[in-house]
This record gives structure tokens, sequence and C-alpha cells, in this order.
């Protein structure tokens, strides 16, 4: 019983002068010290970079809701994430919420990846059985659909997935509604 009192003793001691050595030498290795050298004298400092670097914590909201948009389309592997400041400055231009072309995208094309060939129409947009509307690019068809969402739907006070549903995809509000229930799950999914 000794023994293990003494040895325990014995460890305490010696990992309290080490740590007391340790926090010494720390003190001494970072405090200034003067090296003579021949007749020159040096200074030895800590080492700092030349210039203080700053870091702003402001972000700018287009460059947020971008790259949130590039994230989501790039989760679902849609090539639509190159794409994401588009959808950001048009809808700004046409004061619609950032995320409902994206969702609408994502509900009609699965984002791009299930669309009439070389249409570049992700968002079924004038889509009716055999009748295909093409864009040249995925820019023009951004644009032409946010135009139209802002001037054909919510100037017109049809403003939610579900109330837009009634003229962009009718049939879906007599099977219960599922156009507009996907559009907003993905909605929700950008929050």
């Amino acid at each position: 019983m000794d023994n293990k009192i003494l040895l325990v003793g014995t460890w305490f001691g010696t990992a309290l002068t080490t740590f007391m050595l340790s926090l010494a030498l720390l003190i001494y290795i970072s405090s200034e010290q003067t090296v003579s050298l021949a007749s020159n004298t040096y200074q030895i400092y800590q080492a700092l970079p030349e210039t203080q670097l700053t870091i702003s914590d402001s972000i700018a909201p287009t460059n947020a809701r971008a790259k949130i948009l590039e994230d989501f389309f790039r989760g679902y592997k849609s090539e639509l994430a190159n794409f994401a400041n588009q959808f950001v400055e048009v809808a700004d231009q046409y004061q619609l919420d950032y995320k409902l072309m994206p969702a609408i995208a994502m509900q009609e094309s699965n984002g791009g990846r299930r669309m009439p060939k070389d249409s570049y129409n992700p968002f079924g947009f004038g889509i009716y059985g055999s009748k295909i509307l093409h864009f040249d690019s995925f820019d023009e068809a951004i644009e032409t659909v946010g135009q139209t969402l802002r001037e054909n739907y919510l100037d017109q006070g049809l403003e939610t997935p579900y109330e837009i549903m009634t003229r962009y995809t009718p049939q879906s509000e007599a099977k219960g509604s599922p156009w507009a229930i996907g559009v907003i799950s993905f909605m929700e999914e950008l929050h």
C-alpha cells in the first residue's frame, strides 16, 4: 500500500515538475531575445505576416442564393447547376421567389435530366402531348419562363404553387395536386 502511495506521489510530482518546466520554456521561447554575433546585434521575434489579413463576414445575397441553387442542382446531378446565377438574376428581374423556377424545373424534368431532346426546356413549359416548345439555350428558357410567370401568373393573382398549377398544369389539379406538392417540396428543400 505504501509503495502505491509513493508511486502515485512520484508520478504527480514528476508531472507537475514537467508541466512547470514546459511552461517556463514556452514563456522563455516566446519572449523577445537579443543575440549578439560579433559586433552585430540581432533581434529575434515571433514570425508574423508582413500584412494583416482581413476577413469579411458579409455575403452578397445574390451570391449566397446562387451558391444554394448550384449546390442543390449538383446534388441532383443536374447541368442546371451551371445556370444558378441566371436563375437568381431572372428571379430578381421579375420579382419572383428565387426558388420557384428551380423547383418547377425539378418537378417537370428532374432538373433537366428528363426533358425532350435538344429542347433546353427543363420547365415542361409549352409541352402538351406531341407539341414541344424548344428554346435555343437554357438562358433563353429561364428568361422566358421567368417573364411568363411574372406576367401571366403572379400579375394575374396566381401566386402559390397550387394557384399556378391551375393554369400551368391543370390536369394535375384533377389528380389531387401532385405537381404543386412536388414544387412546394423542392422549394422547401432550398431553405
